[in-house]
């Protein structure tokens, strides 16, 4: 996050040991100190700085650090929060609130933390330099959640929002569930979605079927076997709809009207090459990380992935 420290703030005794909490996430590079509006002469003339027995050189020097990064770069923190004894906004926290939030590590709540967050981790390592570096600093600063399944997340999320006053650091990912380009989202991501709205909470719904709708073919091709091999090319031949709504785990196996028109001209050969699908463990498919996959993976995204990548930014 961008925390912003009000001088005044920094003037009440009461407040200190809450600031040199949240100094400590600073410094474990969490979260950056938003000097953009401060008054820096104001602020190194308060008590937290001057106070003796107080570690006030270390705090100017990373007040001094901190204006210089400002200069030029905050990425890829977007959530701004302003720590005061008076607050009276919503991003606005009194010093204990503001330190609580700031030790919180940023949630992404998905509904498989296995699956899922193997898609999460892996399209953040390819297309987010900047949130990398920011979820392999120690302590854990961003970790992958989940409950016990799609239909309980909406609930997690009216949980976690009632525990405290204040907005809590979490962004929530779901599978569209679609069938086809012109089918709605599921019940369950629209149920998602609209209490995420409520609380002012971040909700990606993905674009396409499910997250392993997003493996390009460079990580597919990295899985070993010959009928696999043979799965991957009857995918290749897929025009861009079909692979965007094609069941990757249980392929057509499912009696179901719904999406077949999709597939109406494929050729018999690919239809009993993809019959199976991939299995449910196609997800390992994240983890093969012996080759480079951001062109493709960007490529394969068509834009989606890049749109969810700004709203987990939102939050950090």
């Amino acid at each position: 996050m961008r925390i912003e420290i009000d001088p005044g703030t920094a003037n009440d005794p009461d407040s200190h040991r809450w600031l040199d909490r949240i100094l400590h996430k600073i410094e474990d590079e969490w979260h950056v100190w938003d000097t953009n509006k401060l008054n820096t002469s104001e602020m190194c003339a308060t008590t937290w700085i001057n106070d003796a027995g107080r570690q006030g050189k270390r705090i100017r020097s990373m007040l001094v650090e901190s204006i210089q990064r400002d200069a030029w770069n905050s990425a890829p923190h977007g959530r701004s929060v302003r720590v005061t004894t008076a607050p009276g906004a919503p991003d606005e926290l009194a010093p204990e609130d503001a330190c609580r939030l700031a030790e919180t590590p940023l949630c992404i709540l998905v509904e498989n933390r296995y699956s899922d967050g193997a898609f999460v981790k892996r399209v953040v390592k390819e297309l987010d330099e900047s949130l990398q570096t920011v979820w392999d600093r120690p302590g854990e600063p961003i970790q992958i959640d989940s409950v016990g399944g799609k239909g309980q997340m909406a609930q997690e999320v009216e949980r976690r929002a009632a525990e405290n006053q204040y907005r809590p650091r979490l962004v929530a990912i779901i599978d569209s569930d679609r069938k086809g380009p012109d089918d709605p989202v599921s019940r369950e991501a629209q149920q998602l979605s609209g209490t995420c709205a409520n609380k002012n909470l971040a909700c990606w719904i993905l674009a396409k079927r499910e997250a392993e709708n997003y493996l390009p073919r460079v990580l597919l091709d990295s899985r070993p076997g010959a009928r696999h091999k043979e799965r991957v090319e009857a995918w290749d031949r897929l025009n861009d709809n079909q692979k965007n709504f094609f069941d990757m785990k249980q392929g057509f196996r499912r009696k179901s009207a719904e999406g077949q028109l999709l597939f109406d001209g494929l050729s018999e050969a690919d239809r009993e090459a993809l019959f199976n699908g991939f299995g449910n463990d196609v997800h390992e498919c994240w983890t093969y990380c012996e080759v480079s996959a951001r062109q493709e993976l960007k490529i394969r995204g068509q834009g989606d992935l890049e749109r969810g990548l700004c709203l987990i930014r939102r939050e950090v």
